[in-house]
């Protein structure tokens, strides 16, 4: 468990960065809004006839990489 924790908090400092994190069958970039109680939410742009945005939650356990879009 303390993998997660590490996990959390080194993703504290990425909050309003652009990530790009994949799960076993989902591809997900947006905005880095909130990390706590092993769960993590961005704020995905949605691309179509509007565009809108939408809030995605996943869960710590459930990522198989994260890749930093950018970063200063």
């Amino acid at each position: 468990m303390y993998f997660f924790d590490s996990l959390e908090a080194q993703l504290q400092q990425f909050i309003g960065v652009n990530l790009e994190i994949a799960t076993d069958n989902a591809l997900f970039e947006g905005i880095l809004v909130n990390v706590r109680n092993g769960v993590i939410e961005l704020e995905e742009t949605v691309i179509g006839y509007e565009r809108e945005t939408r809030s995605v939650i996943i869960t710590l356990p459930s990522i198989n990489f994260i890749r930093v879009e950018s970063y200063s």
